[in-house]
């Protein structure tokens, strides 16, 4: 993503970061590790229907005090070759609302069928549990399929009454070896993500080479059988990528990342009358949902579908500030109107808007301090509201 820079704006991280005691407050009282959810994926070829039939399944681990769990975040794929296409898993969806309803430490499970020449399929996930704690990073697990799943045909004619006395001897098949795949995807801040995955039926592990778009090759990435590695090649170096694996003849991948089609884009826009802020939801999104308070007066809603734009405003006064909330991200740090107004409103106004900028960029609830005069950025699900003009 390219973001135009503006003498006459300046960058404000709003909408995305917190604060820094309260980050170490709950690194202490929830440990990451003490939550965390697992896939796992196994398939069948069905000959009646020429369809593969996948199970998935995902497991809870939390405290015992907790009760519950639900999906905050569920991307399902299938594929033909280097081409994926979204798919549902009944039983395994994204949890609407504030209900919990899975076991949070037992196990949810969901089936579904993919065509047979499907050559492979990826389930990955983020939960939540009842006592708040969250996660922030994909959970995935693929499946390698052979492409080559066929419905049984019937004879078309009835078969001899009289058996030959010499019935012909076909040699069992070879079974394949499962092939290494690569699935690239590009990030709101245009980082690629590369995953690498291994078969659950190979024998050996799968060794992986990544080249950015500066032809510089990365160190050989070694995948298990039946599991997968990603790796994370920077906006700047990432106009092309391509993956070998060895013993492949040909890569994997060898092209730019596809476009990140999902990302919101948001504004926020100080004049010598009010404080605007403003949302705009790309046609492939989900519907974004925002509160606005402010330090005086009533707070304000905003609910935005896909391919539209919404905004809010309050009127400029001394001392006003407000604190965005996006559903699914970070809370915001408060804007203030005093120090984003033009400066030429004494008296009568008129003066330029001022705009901010947010800029994405570190993992999932961590936080960096930079110094004095650069602002705090944050991550939320690999998604990223940034602000531009």
């Amino acid at each position: 993503m390219i973001r135009p820079k503006l003498s006459s704006r300046r960058p404000l991280a709003v909408l995305g970061a917190t604060v820094l005691g309260l980050a170490a407050a709950l690194a202490v009282a929830v440990p990451a590790s003490a939550h965390h959810s697992a896939v796992s994926g196994v398939f069948e070829c069905l000959p009646a229907t020429g369809e593969y039939e996948i199970t998935w399944t995902v497991t809870s681990d939390a405290p015992a005090e907790v009760q519950k769990f639900k999906f905050t975040d569920v991307l399902a794929k299938k594929y033909v070759g280097n081409q994926f296409t979204k798919v549902d898993v009944p039983g395994i969806a994204k949890t609407e609302g504030d209900n919990y309803p899975h076991d949070a430490h037992g196990s949810v499970t969901g089936k579904h069928r993919v065509p047979g020449n499907s050559t492979g399929a990826s389930l990955q996930v983020m939960a939540k549990w009842d006592n708040g704690t969250e996660e922030f990073k994909w959970n995935r697990d693929d499946v390698a399929l052979g492409g080559d799943c066929k419905k049984d045909v019937p004879p078309t004619t009835p078969p001899p009454t009289t058996p030959p006395t010499t019935p012909p001897t076909t040699p069992p098949a070879e079974p394949k070896a499962a092939k290494p795949t690569a699935d690239v995807e590009t990030d709101c801040d245009g980082t690629a993500l590369v995953a690498l995955s291994n078969g659950d039926d190979a024998t050996a592990p799968a060794v992986f080479v990544v080249t950015d778009g500066t032809g510089t090759a990365g160190k050989p990435v070694t995948v298990a059988p039946g599991k997968t590695e990603t790796v994370e090649i920077p906006a700047d170096k990432a106009t092309r990528v391509k993956v070998t694996a060895e013993g492949v003849e040909k890569p994997l991948f060898d092209a730019a990342p596809p476009a990140n089609t999902t990302c919101i884009d948001g504004t926020y826009e100080a004049t010598c009358d009010d404080l605007t802020f403003t949302i705009a939801n790309p046609a492939d999104g989900e519907t974004v949902n925002a509160t606005f308070t402010p330090n005086t007066g009533e707070k304000k809603t905003l609910t935005v579908e896909p391919g539209k734009s919404g905004s809010v405003t309050f009127a400029g006064t001394s001392g006003l500030t407000v604190v965005g909330a996006v559903e699914g991200y970070e809370a915001g740090a408060p804007v203030s109107w005093d120090e984003d107004k033009p400066e030429d409103c004494g008296g009568g106004g008129g003066g330029l808007p001022v705009t901010g900028a947010a800029a994405g960029g570190i993992a999932a609830g961590a936080l960096v301090l930079l110094a004095a005069g650069i602002a705090l950025f944050v991550v939320a699900r690999r998604r990223r509201l940034t602000f531009t003009v």
